[in-house]
């Protein structure tokens, strides 16, 4: 299938790509010195008798620990080296890496790396020489929008040596390639003189110290998160998240075969009138994928951009579909209340139906299992603001009849007042799910609430269709379980 591309959009892409766009970035002054039995808190007195004056230590933005001080035994002697990150006052476009290491019950200063840019955006700690030992991988970013570099360093005979310096918008490290060896992945978008995006997958090894090539893919649009993670059970993969036209994404799920990477999503034909109803899919993949760019005739195409994650804390990403719910297909993709529905790869070739939740326009709310292929989403079409209130109904196999399951209100907080005057007075049942936060626009909605439907909400259902929807229907305790956290927009 070949993708439905809503507009070039070039310059709404580049806006999204260079706004930094996705999970908040931990504080840089946030310090959590590592715990080592009772000498909490002597780590960090130990970094600062050796820090210059007017140096304050920063957390990267992606590690592991989530620290600015680490220890790690890098050379295998069974002794731990410290390294801490830190920044001075002399300059804000310089990212220093201290590293201590221990003799004789000292400490002693091993070296100082200083890398250009304003943040430290990963730090990682793995063996990618294949010599036993851990090397220290350092990803120095200039800010939001600006290009970053991997600074790749070995210790050998008390010495840090750098084995590797390259550019990178977003990277991957591990066994990617099922040889046993960490391999490093790097992708870069690049944009041609007319706008339009493009990307590059650079897959190489770095056994012995020498870079050797491994793969050099395209991929069609511009990479917005890459990740290497569980993917099945058994199997880890590669999630490429991908911006494409001007607010639309898809998503690449890459395994290694016949020395390159194929995507398990790409499919000779694929119709999303396939996720209606929720049903587990089979794959049906491309014949050949050697001469295509990555990402061509993908099947997880989606009308705005979504990230793959682990939605259900079981340790396995998922991917992420938007699918219109009956009624609304001819709607405009920005105005259409998407149902996101998440799917697993099981390994093989299908993919199983996890979970499901309504996130649009501030809303956050995770559809219980109980309801799958039972409900139906209603928006007010006929509001000038048919995004402040969505309801979702029963709506039962083979019969035309519906009943109000849950409504949920988006409003200002004067909006609020008199609409909690009303709801009292008519006895509703209902309860406020969240404040959103620091917003600006003091007419923007602030509060979410959620209503339930009162006693005689049923109408005309009867028989097995009553039993059905009092099944169906959730107590407020049940809604604000199923209450997320508002998302930050994406684009």
């Amino acid at each position: 299938m070949n993708k439905s591309v809503l507009g070039l959009g070039a310059i709404l892409l580049l806006t999204f790509i260079t706004s930094g766009c996705g999970a908040p970035k931990a504080p840089s002054d946030l310090l959590r010195a590592p715990s080592q039995g009772n000498a909490d808190g002597t780590i960090t007195s130990i970094v600062k008798s050796f820090l210059p004056a007017g140096a304050h230590l920063t957390v990267p933005v992606h590690s592991e620990s989530g620290s600015a001080i680490q220890l790690q035994d890098l050379d295998k002697d069974g002794k731990n080296e410290i390294l801490a990150f830190y920044k001075t006052d002399k300059t804000d476009f310089e990212v220093n890496t201290l590293v201590l290491s221990q003799s004789s019950g000292e400490w002693n200063k091993l070296t100082a790396i200083t890398g250009v840019g304003s943040e430290l955006d990963y730090v990682q700690f793995v063996d990618v020489t294949a010599d036993g030992q851990l090397d220290v991988l350092l990803g120095f970013s200039g800010g939001k929008g600006l290009s970053k570099e991997l600074a790749v360093y070995s210790l050998k005979d008390g010495a840090m040596s750098e084995i590797l310096k390259q550019p990178y918008d977003h990277l991957a490290v591990g066994d990617l390639t099922g040889s046993g060896q960490s391999d490093v992945a790097m992708f870069q978008t690049t944009f041609t003189t007319d706008m339009q995006p493009s990307a590059r997958l650079q897959l190489f090894r770095l056994a012995g110290g020498q870079q050797q090539s491994l793969s050099d893919q395209a991929f069609d649009g511009a990479i917005i998160q890459a990740q290497f993670a569980k993917a099945a059970p058994d199997t880890s993969a590669l999630f490429v998240d991908v911006a494409i036209g001007a607010h639309s994404s898809y998503t690449s799920l890459l395994t290694w075969e016949n020395d390159q990477f194929i995507d398990i999503l790409a499919a000779d034909d694929y119709h999303h009138g396939e996720l209606a109803d929720s049903r587990d899919i089979t794959l049906t993949p491309l014949n050949s994928q050697a001469d295509s760019k990555l990402g061509e005739s993908n099947m997880a195409i989606k009308d705005y951009p979504l990230y793959s994650t682990d939605v259900n804390g079981d340790g396995i990403v998922e991917i992420g579909f938007l699918v219109p719910p009956a009624g609304t297909e001819s709607m405009a993709p920005l105005a259409t209340p998407f149902i996101t529905k998440y799917y697993q790869w099981d390994g093989q070739s299908g993919l199983k139906f996890t979970a499901e939740q309504f996130d649009r326009w501030d809303f956050n709310f995770h559809i219980p299992q109980s309801w799958k292929g039972k409900y139906a989403l209603d928006i007010a079409e006929e509001s000038p603001e048919p995004w402040k209130s969505i309801r979702f109904s029963y709506k039962g196999a083979g019969s035309d009849s519906q009943a109000p399951l849950l409504e949920l209100r988006l409003l200002t907080r004067q909006e609020w007042q008199s609409a909690e005057a009303k709801l009292k007075a008519d006895n509703s049942i209902y309860t406020v799910l969240y404040e959103l936060q620091n917003t600006e626009d003091a007419a923007a909605p602030t509060v979410l609430v959620a209503v339930l439907p009162p006693a005689d909400a049923a109408g005309k259902l009867s028989g097995t269709g009553l039993q059905e929807y009092n099944r169906l229907k959730l107590p407020l305790e049940e809604v604000r379980r199923l209450a997320g956290t508002p998302q930050p927009p994406m684009y």
